[in-house]
């Protein structure tokens, strides 16, 4: 008997470790290139961002850090993702794909020791163009 549990256990843990680093479903869909997003409430000015991986919409309020992510939802259209950076903050962000130039992003957390609360839509308007050399 308590083999079977010490096996049910290490199958367990392998099952979600599996889970843990499978590929986000609706990521696969959003297109590599250059995004605006804009502020649903218009509260912030709108942005353009050289997307080449989707995550990097996940931490838009923690751009660069490395953080450790937990995802919490893993569909065909939806996607959210907690993440935590180490004495920077942490958020929650759930990414709905309409196509693979058009998605809804809402997150929530800490920055800067503030919190934060914010509802954009994206949509890619091209290809990345490299910012060209100061002359």
């Amino acid at each position: 008997m308590r083999l079977l549990l010490i096996l049910v256990a290490g199958a367990a843990a392998l099952l979600l470790e599996g889970a843990a680093n499978a590929p986000i479903l609706a990521f696969g869909r959003i297109e590599p290139g250059e995004w605006q997003l804009r502020a649903l409430d218009n509260s912030m000015p709108m942005r353009k961002l050289c997307i080449d991986d989707a995550y990097d919409l996940v931490q838009l309020r923690h751009p660069g850090a490395a953080c450790s992510r937990f995802v919490l939802a893993n569909e065909p259209q939806t996607a959210t993702v907690h993440y935590t950076c180490a004495g920077a903050g942490y958020g929650r962000t759930m990414i709905r794909v309409e196509t693979g130039q058009l998605v809804r992003i809402e997150s929530q957390g800490l920055a800067n020791r503030s919190p934060f609360e914010i509802a954009l839509e994206g949509r890619r308007v091209g290809k990345c163009i490299p910012e060209r050399a100061a002359r």
